[in-house]
């Protein structure tokens, strides 16, 4: 019998992620469709002549707890392209009186770091953190900001600046049954889990590139440049496939995986629910390398952004949930961002050469409405599914989550097959 082809429709990290995990079985054709002319989807990596730096679209660690990630990069031979830090726990500083401190969690999963002063956020106290646990039992439609303190110390230094790196939303607007998987998964792998990782040498040759040598070699064929019109129905499932300039007839045993935004996703598959709302996110390079002794991550509150990332040969910042910033002039909006990296590093206010990246769509919008959005894997049709970090509930907007659901896709097809 003719083995089965899984059609996959989409690049990024779950489209790529579904074909690996397929292609490890053995027991199907795999192709890879791609609109654009590369991989990655909102995540690759680029060389800016301007900055004659190589860059990545964003900046995109990874924490000791995102197992399914790290296994994957581990697979592929990638694991020395990337950096742990020396300790879990992340530094920070707030612009408004210069005070610097450290979040120290503990290795272990008994958070008896809470009753160190040193390790905790600056006039809180172990009491301020059991808060927390409310985010474990939160009803669908409460945000973090119902369950959480809404103003003070805790929600300046620790509240807000997390809910905006994990959730890519103000505490105000962002669903806390969400925020509280991602504590729970916190929880699970215990302090070490928040040791944070940092690409070597750029995303790219962190992930993607050894992604995509891995799948070449198992035979995976990669099409770039392929943008999908629409599916055909036919019977409850899908027969064919129609491209801007072909057409993919699909046999009873192929499968189909949609591995797009959810938008898009739902407008080549109208029954299909998904996210309709993006958050938009924004990164700064700067072409100037840290000064001695930079921490590789820092927090900023009441800053021109949220977080500075430090790498050899330039320096990095992102703003979280960008929106009203994003149509900003971007020499200005440079301008503020180095007036405060030089402020917190030390270096001169001269501005050196930079790089703004917007994203729009940097991550679906994760209040209560949209979460209750967020489609499975299997769809309506016998032979579809869907990939990508919007689907499922599990984790938010994530390479954690995409690679997690790509597979799960995988695992979904290869099920349905042996049933089959």
């Amino acid at each position: 019998m003719k083995r089965a082809t899984v059609h996959i429709v989409g690049a990024g990290i779950s489209g790529l992620s579904t074909a690996w995990r397929l292609a490890q079985g053995g027991a199907t054709e795999i192709v890879v469709h791609e609109a654009l002319p590369h991989a990655g989807g909102r995540r690759r990596s680029f060389y800016d002549e301007a900055l004659g730096l190589t860059i990545d679209s964003g900046n995109f660690p990874l924490l000791a707890m995102n197992r399914a990630a790290l296994a994957l990069i581990e697979a592929i031979g990638a694991k020395s392209e990337w950096r742990p830090l020396d300790e879990p726990g992340v530094a920070f500083v707030d612009m408004a009186n210069a005070e610097r401190w450290t979040l120290r969690p503990n290795a272990g999963r008994v958070p008896w770091w809470l009753l160190v002063k040193r390790r905790r956020a600056p006039r809180t106290a172990p009491r301020d953190y059991w808060v927390a646990r409310r985010l474990l039992s939160a009803p669908l439609q409460a945000t973090v900001a119902d369950v959480a303190p809404a103003s003070g110390p805790l929600f300046d230094r620790l509240w807000r600046p997390l809910t905006l790196a994990a959730l890519n939303a103000e505490p105000k607007r962002a669903s806390a049954r969400l925020a509280g998987r991602a504590l729970r998964e916190f929880l699970i792998s215990g302090g070490e889990g928040a040791r944070a990782l940092l690409p070597v040498n750029g995303f790219g040759r962190a992930l993607i590139d050894p992604l995509l040598r891995s799948l070449r070699r198992s035979g995976v064929s990669l099409r770039f440049e392929r943008r999908l019109r629409g599916v055909d129905v036919v019977d409850g499932r899908a027969a064919s496939l129609e491209f801007e300039h072909d057409r993919v007839a699909l046999s009873p045993r192929d499968r189909v995986v949609l591995a797009t935004p959810g938008p898009t996703a739902a407008s080549l598959a109208p029954f299909i629910e998904a996210p309709r709302g993006t958050n938009a996110a924004i990164t700064v390079h700067f072409a100037c390398p840290p000064p001695a002794g930079a921490p590789a991550i820092l927090g900023v509150v009441n800053g021109a952004f949220d977080w500075l990332f430090s790498y050899s040969d330039r320096m990095s910042v992102t703003i979280k949930d960008a929106g009203e910033r994003i149509e900003m002039k971007r020499e200005d909006l440079a301008a503020q961002c180095w007036r405060d990296v030089a402020a917190v590093t030390g270096l001169s206010d001269e501005r050196p050469a930079w790089r703004v990246i917007p994203l729009r769509r940097a991550s679906f919008v994760v209040t209560p409405d949209e979460e209750a959005r967020r489609p499975s894997c299997r769809t309506n049709l016998s032979n579809l599914y869907l990939a990508g970090a919007y689907v499922g509930a599990a984790l938010p907007d994530s390479i954690e989550g995409a690679v997690r659901s790509g597979a799960i896709a995988a695992r979904s097809i290869e099920e349905d097959l042996h049933a089959a």
